[in-house]
């Protein structure tokens, strides 16, 4: 097997506290990276900014996202759902609606290029 890791198993240890409730578990590749995030029930609300070097798609996995993406206007987000911000689009003031088996919700984002300030975890 060669030295680069190319999969990652789930993995409950693996996901580090960033701040109270909210957990991720980043992967790196060269032009890309997957945050994979567990938020618990109730928090928020996040900040509503932007990236100014970085496009963000995210998917919705469990639960569901109450956030702003753009404008004033509030949407509501569940499994399977997509949103995208191009670069420095204006989104968050996020919600969580945790899932019933777990208690949060799991979201999948990807960052084009890496964040770098998400590198090491």
């Amino acid at each position: 097997m060669s030295e680069e890791q190319h999969i990652w198993p789930f993995d409950d240890s693996e996901f580090k506290e960033v701040k109270p409730g909210f957990r991720r578990r980043v992967y790196t590749g060269d032009d890309m990276m997957l945050t994979f995030w567990r938020i618990e029930e109730g928090r928020g609300p996040t900040p509503y900014d932007n990236h100014p070097d970085n496009e963000q798609w995210g998917i919705v996995l469990k639960g569901k996202l109450d956030f702003r993406i753009g404008s004033d206007e509030r949407r509501t987000l569940g499994p399977g759902d997509v949103y995208w911000a191009p670069k420095g689009h204006d989104h968050g003031d996020s919600l969580f609606i945790g899932d019933p088996e777990h208690g949060e919700t799991w979201i999948l984002d990807i960052f084009t290029p890496p964040r770098d300030e998400y590198r090491g975890g």
